[in-house]
């Protein structure tokens, strides 16, 4: 049976002296998937992407690139990747520097010409082609990092927050040409960003990680079913009186507020926490102003995850 798996590491590790980074993670990437990397800033994101595109080295463990060792040149072959802050050459214009780019992955001069006017005119900006790339705006220079990952035609898209100095238009723009991409053309495309919401639309699965630590990895939709099991929100005129009437319930096994002002259940028994909610409300005279079953999303997947949501 093939191996599905275009990303995986094994015990992955990188310490810089006697700080760790990253600390013995399992990742897993499926081939032709979307895949969220996800954390807070410091958590080890730049450190693993950096390994796994052979910028520096894993001090333990080990890492693959559809069964190439990361960092070996078969693997690097296989990745295009967009940092956060790309770098450029500031007096070349647009078409030069993805010519240049293209050589030196190599392609031959008339495919190399050919494939950046196809990239530049994909991520309009085709009408800048000889500009200079010291007179881009940050937007474009991120569509112009996006081109230069695309250049040689890579089966894996490492990406480093796309979509950060974007406009709205512009994110939605790249949204769905990294869709596109995924669906039409089979690219495999790992996806680091802050910007929860964006990167819900897009990804099929997601890694959470802080501290160096894997919290939690699966498709968005099996994360989604796990956190919305047996989860409720609730708020009413008093949300004070009410979560102490809750917490005094056996089958209510966790209560809190949110910064929001919800009230966060956790129960196994929606029928019991149903009756009591009801009798609360109206044993205390109390209005009530919303009560459902949490609707998961990924941003509350990471707020629970990090433990951030208790206030």
């Amino acid at each position: 049976m093939k191996d599905s798996r275009m990303i995986e590491t094994k015990g992955l590790t990188k310490a810089f002296g006697d700080f760790v980074a990253v600390d013995g993670i399992n990742l897993s990437v499926k081939e032709g998937s979307i895949h969220g990397f996800v954390g807070p800033n410091g958590a080890g994101k730049t450190t693993t992407i950096k390994m796994l595109v052979g910028a520096i080295r894993c001090t333990k463990g080990e890492g693959y690139i559809k069964g190439h060792l990361i960092g070996s040149a078969a693997a690097r072959g296989l990745i295009g990747y967009s940092p956060e802050h790309p770098s450029f050459y500031k007096d070349m214009p647009a078409l030069d520097y993805l010519v240049y780019m293209a050589r030196i992955s190599g392609l031959r001069r008339d495919d190399a010409e050919r494939r950046a006017d196809e990239l530049l005119d994909w991520m309009e900006l085709g009408k800048f082609w000889d500009a200079e790339v010291g007179t881009f705006s940050a937007g474009m220079k991120q569509r112009l990092g996006l081109a230069q990952a695309l250049i040689h035609e890579p089966e894996i898209l490492i990406l480093d927050e796309p979509t950060a100095n974007l406009d709205p238009t512009g994110r939605m723009s790249i949204i769905e040409k990294l869709k596109q991409l995924s669906q039409e053309q089979k690219v495999t495309i790992l996806i680091s960003s802050h910007i929860l919401s964006e990167l819900e639309q897009l990804v099929d699965s997601v890694t959470l990680i802080d501290k160096g630590h894997i919290l939690a990895e699966d498709t968005t939709d099996r994360l989604k079913k796990m956190f919305s099991r047996n989860h409720y929100l609730l708020k009413t005129s008093d949300n004070e009186v009410t979560l102490e009437a809750m917490r005094a319930k056996p089958y209510v096994q966790e209560g809190w507020v949110d910064a929001k002002g919800f009230i966060h259940l956790i129960s196994e028994d929606s029928v019991a926490l149903k009756r009591e909610v009801a009798e609360t409300i109206a044993r205390s005279g109390l209005l009530l102003e919303y009560f459902s079953e949490e609707q998961v999303t990924l941003e509350s997947i990471y707020r629970r995850t990090m433990g951030l949501e208790k206030e």
